[in-house]
């Protein structure tokens, strides 16, 4: 029996940013409906490898290759590589002012739109509106629908706008750079429990960038990578978070890197 082709293939790239190499050769694999973690110490290249399969600019690709469903998209735009179900969570989501939350949702995900005259209630309520606004309510953003975007947030309501942004996208794979980072606990267990949602359905494979480890415990992570100077380091399972956690990145990596 044949193993199925991986969703997405990340095979020696290699990304400089104004000049400086940043990503050495990473290899990584992404598998349909699973999750990972990709984790690791600061400035060891975590947001940007997330950042150039987006395909921000700034990220330039110096050598390797990014296949997704078997075809390279280093060619890609932004645009082109969302439409084909690829989504990036900030971890510090812009502003932008003149548009509404409502508004923003309604252009990326046109589910949420009325398509004919049969998504009325009564002739007085659109379906699709009212989807919209109970989706709000789930994250506890219902109140942010008519400000500016992340204009004003806080920092959790500002994770849980970016959150909803991009599963509203019905991505194939999503990349969540650091999703976790600056939530109470009560913002906490919303974003825990929509990305659970996500997790169970096995729909959407997600990449989860993260330094905490409530979150990728509650996701259950099938598989997690280290990253160290912009290099892959470890490959392994959740079961290594503990020990990680009591150790550290520097002794852990060394201890591991003595016994291979």
């Amino acid at each position: 029996m044949s193993t199925p082709e991986p969703l997405m293939q990340i095979m020696g790239l290699r990304v400089e940013v104004r000049g400086v190499p940043i990503l050495r050769g990473v290899d990584m694999e992404f598998e349909r409906g699973k999750v990972y973690a990709v984790l690791g110490p600061n400035a060891s290249g975590k947001s940007t490898l997330a950042k150039t399969v987006m395909g921000l600019p700034e990220y330039e690709v110096k050598g390797g290759d990014i296949l997704f469903e078997g075809d390279s998209i280093l060619d890609k735009s932004i645009t082109e590589r969302a439409r084909m179900g690829i989504a990036y969570a900030f971890q510090t989501p812009p502003t932008i002012p003149g548009v509404t939350l409502e508004e923003f949702i309604c252009r990326i995900c046109p589910e949420y739109l009325c398509r004919t005259s049969e998504d009325y209630l009564m002739a007085e309520q659109c379906t699709c509106r009212k989807e919209l606004y109970d989706d709000f309510d789930r994250l506890g953003i219902g109140n942010l629908a008519g400000r500016d975007l992340n204009d004003g947030f806080s920092g959790g309501e500002m994770k849980r706008s970016e959150l909803f942004q991009v599963l509203s996208m019905r991505p194939k794979i999503m990349f969540l750079d650091e999703p976790d980072s600056g939530l109470d606990y009560d913002s906490l267990k919303i974003v825990g429990r929509e990305l659970r949602a996500i997790r169970e359905e096995k729909s959407t494979t997600m990449v989860v960038i993260s330094h905490h480890r409530y979150i990728l415990e509650f996701l259950e992570v099938d598989k997690v990578y280290i990253l160290q100077n912009g290099r892959v380091v470890y490959t392994g399972d959740m079961s290594v978070i503990p020990e990680l956690e009591e150790k550290g990145y520097e002794r852990f990596l060394a201890e591991t890197a003595a016994t291979t």
